[in-house]
């Protein structure tokens, strides 16, 4: 009973030794100008078959680095059940902006057992005209491997994505490109996306 007890004094300890870290951290991470947020690119990785999972860090609004994560790290990270330097509260970040159909799986016991996370399975779409191995599942570009100019000029204006063969959806943008690939509407006005034609755009 007394190495029982001890252990759990330990685990309490080194839990509240990491909290005062990432606490630190944070603090001394405001104060110098450095953000980091979770990220996702439309690009192969080591750990993710069509997207690279990362946390990206920016210093005074330059970029700073980004570090590859894999796909269970990202979503427990993000939906608050692992610590994380982009997630000090320990929040569901999917659920406070906005994103349906992002959370954690429970079994019979009520302990996690899994994640569940259904935008992120259509992003590929954004990027390819058809899935790239299983070749009967259509994708929204309209060219075969990468968006055409006026889908890749809007993914700019609107994500601040330059490149997707290259940039990361992160931050506010990340979550808003999570919420509109849910979106019926948007997902039409994508596919069929022409140039703006009209006498206001051109003024």
């Amino acid at each position: 009973m007394l190495t029982l007890s001890s252990n759990k004094i330990e685990v309490k300890q080194l839990l509240g030794f990491v909290l005062i870290v990432l606490f630190t951290f944070s603090v001394f991470s405001q104060a110098t100008g450095k953000r980091n947020y979770f990220a996702v690119g439309l690009f192969a990785s080591a750990h993710s078959s069509l997207i690279t999972y990362a946390m990206v860090t920016f210093r005074d609004g330059a970029f700073a680095g980004a570090v590859i994560m894999s796909e269970a790290r990202f979503m427990y990270e993000a939906m608050g059940y692992y610590p994380s330097i982009a997630n000090l509260n320990k929040e569901n970040l999917f659920e406070k902006n906005g994103v349906d159909s992002c959370f954690l799986l429970k079994n019979d016991l009520n302990k996690i057992s899994g994640y569940y996370c259904k935008p992120f399975q259509e992003l590929w779409k954004i990027r390819f005209f058809t899935h790239p191995s299983a070749y009967d599942s259509d994708g929204w570009s309209q060219g075969q491997y990468t968006p055409s100019r006026w889908q890749r000029e809007y993914l700019y204006e609107e994500y601040g994505v330059t490149n997707v063969l290259l940039d990361y959806f992160y931050g506010d943008s990340l979550f808003k490109i999570l919420r509109d690939v849910q979106n019926p509407d948007w997902i039409y006005n994508y596919h069929f996306m022409t140039p703006d034609t009209t006498d206001s755009a051109n003024k």
